[in-house]
């Protein structure tokens, strides 16, 4: 993959101090949200670009997470509905990127299912060990699970109002 140069990115109308840039990816687009708060935009385009190089391999892995931790909630709406129940790896099949945002500290990555793209999922990578080990948090807007994820939607909530 190609790097990315600032010249490129497109500051984003919904967001401020945020800017994007689509990426060709497994044959469709994969969006990179770049927020400023306290990093530089160059600090997060060189963060980017380290990223990328990794991409396969933490989508994979990210996908390989997402699909465990959903299965069972995925099988029981499937049930309300009448629909076949899935495997962990039929699930994973149909998880695909579609965004890779980095806000300060934090690299989220954005997924929608083939079979509902109104149905997104989050997940926060960690690769504070490397690459090869990366840890995985879900997170989504009614799960409040710990202070982390609250500090970054109050640093989210705060630079889209002023706050900060």
């Amino acid at each position: 993959m190609k790097l990315l140069e600032i010249n490129d990115l497109k500051e984003r109308k919904t967001v401020p101090d945020s800017y994007e840039i689509g990426l060709v990816y497994k044959g469709h687009r994969v969006d990179i949200l770049l927020d400023k708060l306290h990093y530089s935009l160059e600090q997060l385009l060189e963060a980017a670009n380290h990223l990328l190089p990794y991409l396969s391999q933490l989508d994979l892995k990210a996908r390989k997470y997402l699909a465990k931790e959903e299965l069972l909630r995925f099988n029981a709406y499937n049930q309300t509905k009448n629909k076949p129940l899935v495997s962990e790896e039929c699930l994973e099949k149909h998880i695909s990127l579609h965004a890779v945002q980095f806000f300060d500290e934090s690299i989220d990555f954005f997924y929608r299912l083939s079979c509902d793209r109104k149905y997104e999922l989050i997940v926060e990578v960690c690769v504070a060990q490397g690459y090869e080990y990366p840890k995985f948090e879900q997170w989504f807007l009614g799960n409040v699970k710990d202070k982390g994820w609250l500090h970054k939607v109050s640093a989210f909530l705060g630079k889209m109002f002023g706050l900060v």
